[in-house]
């Protein structure tokens, strides 16, 4: 009894094993329809067709289950910009003038001057000094002056000599205008019978950095300087 049971399942189980069989190629073919109807009927697909998504010779794949793959599209890479390395260094180009600074405020000024004639005096370098006019905004410049001229009136005629040659460089550079130098002498001038007490050569350093800036040639703006002294004649004839 036993054995005719086991067959009689067996042979159940191979009949439903065949008839999911049969079934297979239905299922197949009603979502290959139901594709080929979705392409023939435009209007019954999704906003997006397929053909915008996919490449001109792409076909379907259909899986088991009647599901369609479609490629994902493809999204264009943009390839990054590559500055050169003077625009990322902020660096100017060649044949570019240096940017003369416009604006300094009063402190900042008295800063860099101090720190230019320190330096000026200890390298005693003209070419080292090159720069200190030119990196100083112009209605600033005449404080440079100034400050080299009551140093090195108070000093020795080698720092006086050192100045002048310094005024005649940027003389010639045209770093300098003689109105800008004139009112950067103005101050020590008004001081300079003061200064003749503790100084007594002061009359001949003053006179070694006015032919440096050169004065010499410009007897009218020679004497307005000198009008500030009780000697003027000195003055103007150790210039001229």
């Amino acid at each position: 009894m036993g054995a005719p049971m086991v067959m009689s399942q067996w042979s159940a189980f191979a009949g439903r094993k065949k008839d999911s069989k049969r079934q297979s190629p239905s299922r197949l073919n009603s979502s290959s329809n139901m594709f080929h109807m979705l392409s023939q009927n435009p209007e019954l697909a999704p906003e997006t067709s397929i053909k915008s998504i996919c490449p001109s010779d792409w076909k379907p794949r259909v899986d088991n289950l009647g599901h369609v793959s479609v490629p994902k599209p493809a999204v264009p890479h943009s390839k990054p910009q590559i500055l050169p390395r003077s625009a990322l260094a902020g660096n100017p180009s060649e044949g570019e003038s240096r940017v003369i600074p416009t604006a300094m405020s009063e402190e900042d000024v008295k800063k860099k001057i101090d720190e230019d004639v320190k330096e000026f005096f200890a390298v005693r370098s003209l070419r080292e000094a090159d720069d200190y006019f030119p990196n100083l905004p112009d209605e600033h410049r005449f404080r440079l002056v100034d400050k080299l001229v009551a140093s090195a009136l108070k000093s020795k005629v080698t720092d006086a000599r050192l100045v002048g040659d310094f005024f005649a460089q940027a003389t010639n550079n045209g770093q300098c205008p003689l109105e800008v130098f004139e009112k950067g002498f103005m101050p020590m001038a008004e001081f300079l019978n003061d200064v003749v007490i503790d100084a007594p050569r002061a009359f001949v350093y003053m006179a070694i950095m006015l032919r440096g800036a050169g004065f010499q040639n410009e007897p009218e703006r020679l004497h307005r300087i000198a009008s500030k002294l009780e000697d003027s004649d000195k003055l103007v004839s150790l210039v001229a």
